[in-house]
């Protein structure tokens, strides 16, 4: 395991706290960095020397230190739990208390833990440990949906004895399984390092006169989703997004567009340098042949021509002969048996080296939704259905089975 890793080990106010100590020796073991961050109940639990013995470094806890001058932060630019946010591979939050969960899923950020949490562009792994009355109750399992919902990776806990004297779920997971929770997302988090991946996401517009135009209801979250997955396992990536489309949660590059012509000139820009492209936009299939000038008078009638637009798709490989093409097929209603030949052809005609197709006329998926039901072709590969999810664990999917 690569000496570089940086973990971060949360600890909230929950009684089995001191079983972090094995899981912060267990990584130091295997020559990893480990800060630990504790909240101030937990700290009046268990005090913080057993945590600084084993992780051989102070504890983080006050997020306003005793000396703290505001002039020397304006001056240097400099703050501690940003660097520190900054810094880490990975931040595993265990015991995760329910107020703590409940802080987290609603956004309060009012102590050391819950401010770096919010601050983190890595993958935050939470393991809950509780009553099992309050693991069950429906605000605990709510704020638990979510952080899942954000990306926030669950190791839910065990059914077992606990500490109040009740049986039932609730329990801590022991240290091994989460020693190897943390491995299995360290090994994801850096699997696509050294890759670059371009994103486009959203709908193009077409003016019809100085005022109005056509549009699409491409939201852009597929794409959104597909450029925070790379982002977190470690690639390079650029999200080329609609003006109007979903904004990303976490530091990504971008670039935006309104128009046909504007993605264009972007894709030209930037698509010789990268390895990978995800084009996920929705392109306007066609132009006015002649736009109007001007306001139209909404007290007459006009026709419009719609003219068809030169597919962008067709021009990324002549672009970029060595990208890896992923096209994005939207269909209404389809029989599923047309499926596949329209992935065959998608391919054959633009050279794309996968074909994801999705059902953009069911309300419950694609265009606005944040669930998607996909089927992607390989080039040279099986038809394969990757049945209705949130989004972003569909993005996970399809760049382990693109990128494996």
């Amino acid at each position: 395991m690569n000496n570089q890793h940086h973990i971060g080990i949360g600890i909230s106010a929950g009684i089995a706290g001191y079983k972090m100590v094995d899981l912060i020796t267990r990584l130091k073991a295997k020559k990893m960095k480990i800060s630990v961050i504790m909240t101030d109940n937990a700290i009046k639990m268990f005090g913080l020397e057993i945590f600084e013995k084993a992780a051989n470094t102070p504890v983080f806890h006050r997020q306003i230190p005793q000396d703290f001058d505001y002039r020397s932060v304006l001056k240097n630019k400099k703050v501690e739990h940003i660097a520190l946010a900054d810094s880490l591979d990975l931040l595993v939050i265990a015991p995760a208390t329910a107020n703590f969960i409940a802080k987290l899923g609603n956004g309060i950020a009012d102590d050391y833990l819950t401010t770096l949490a919010l601050s983190v562009t890595c993958q935050v792994l939470i393991a809950p440990s509780m009553n099992t009355n309050m693991w069950y109750n429906s605000t605990t399992q709510e704020n638990l949906r979510k952080l899942i919902a954000k990306g926030y990776y669950l190791v839910k806990p065990d059914f077992g004895d606990l500490a109040c004297g009740y049986q039932g779920i609730g329990r801590l997971k022991n240290t091994d399984e989460l020693e190897t929770a943390v491995l299995e997302l360290l090994k994801k988090r850096n699997s696509l390092k050294g890759k670059k991946i371009l994103v486009t996401a959203g709908g193009t517009s077409v003016s019809i006169d100085a005022v109005r135009e056509i549009t699409n209801r491409a939201s852009g979250k597929m794409g959104k989703s597909l450029a925070e997955v790379a982002f977190k396992r470690g690639a390079e990536v650029l999200l080329l997004r609609a003006e109007n489309a979903v904004v990303p949660d976490l530091n990504i590059k971008q670039g935006t567009f309104r128009t046909v012509e504007d993605l264009s000139k972007l894709l030209v820009k930037y698509c010789r340098s990268y390895d990978i492209i995800f084009h996920s936009a929705a392109v306007s299939d066609f132009y006015l042949d002649k736009p109007q000038t001007g306001k139209m008078d909404s007290s007459k009638t006009y026709s419009l021509t719609l003219v068809p637009t030169e597919k962008l798709i067709d021009k990324i490989k002549k672009w970029n002969p060595k990208i890896t093409l992923v096209g994005f097929k939207a269909v209404v209603s389809p029989k599923e048996e047309e499926l596949e030949r329209l992935g065959v052809d998608m391919i054959k005609t633009y050279n794309a080296d996968y074909v994801v197709i999705n059902d953009v006329g069911r309300n419950d998926i694609g265009f606005g939704s944040d669930y998607n039901e996909v089927y992607l072709l390989p080039k040279n590969g099986q038809f394969y259905k990757i049945d209705r999810q949130k989004k972003d664990i569909i993005a996970g999917e399809l760049i382990d089975r693109i990128l494996k």
